[in-house]
């Protein structure tokens, strides 16, 4: 089981090998609507990334950040364990209904964020789906890529601080793998608050419900009023 998108990078020859083996390859992005770069601005940052080793290409591949598209994975993945001989029963659909409960807690959560301040600003292109389900725009990014080995340059970073300015964006989140420097730099010169989060790190509970509520509830403590 991967993401797929080449989230995996490295392992993508192994996964390769393996199903050339025989062996069934579940890959999570095949069964959702994969979100790709809107812009034309946006294709030609990754036009410019193209070099960097782990550029992922124009298709967004941090699915995980809405628990509706994982409902979606976790149906289809079902079905394929069992004619693998795993049992899952009722697993996958019990699960599924988990993760429809958890967007409801998370919508609830944002709720406090009024519609001018769902405006975000993050580290790199993190929270693409996230946005996208909860009515949130992606405004900039300190690091114009969907990985954090990208490198702004100082022509990108002061777009990305008049933009903040221009759109009254309240915060910047900077999650784990921003240039810590850069990312205060940019906050501080834009007048707002650093946040800081973690995409992509279980938090001490973890599971993937206690990512999903922490992402939630750190966005809605720094847009809120």
């Amino acid at each position: 089981v991967s993401n797929g998108l080449e989230l995996e990078e490295a392992l993508l020859t192994v996964l390769e090998s393996a199903a050339s083996d025989g062996a069934t390859w579940f890959q999570a992005a095949e069964h959702i609507t994969v979100r790709e770069l809107e812009t034309a601005g946006d294709a030609e940052h990754h036009a410019d990334e193209g070099d960097h080793e782990h550029d992922h290409g124009a298709e967004d591949p941090h699915i995980w950040t809405d628990p509706l598209a994982m409902r979606d994975v976790v149906l289809a993945l079902g079905p394929v364990l069992e004619e693998a001989g795993i049992a899952v029963g009722d697993g996958a659909s019990d699960l599924a209904d988990e993760l429809v409960a958890l967007d409801a807690t998370v919508a609830a959560i944002l709720a406090t964020v009024a519609d001018e301040d769902r405006k975000l600003v993050t580290g790199h292109r993190s929270l693409g789906y996230f946005a996208d389900r909860y009515g949130f725009a992606p405004i900039g990014t300190v690091i114009p890529s969907l990985s954090t080995s990208g490198e702004p340059t100082a022509r990108e970073l002061a777009q990305l601080i008049e933009d903040i300015k221009a759109n009254e964006v309240r915060a910047v989140f900077a999650e784990v793998g921003t240039p810590q420097a850069v990312a205060e730099a940019v906050a501080s010169d834009s007048g707002v608050e650093l946040v800081a989060f973690s995409t992509s790190q279980l938090p001490e509970g973890g599971t993937y419900q206690d990512l999903i509520v922490e992402i939630a509830t750190t966005v809605a403590g720094a847009l809120s009023p």
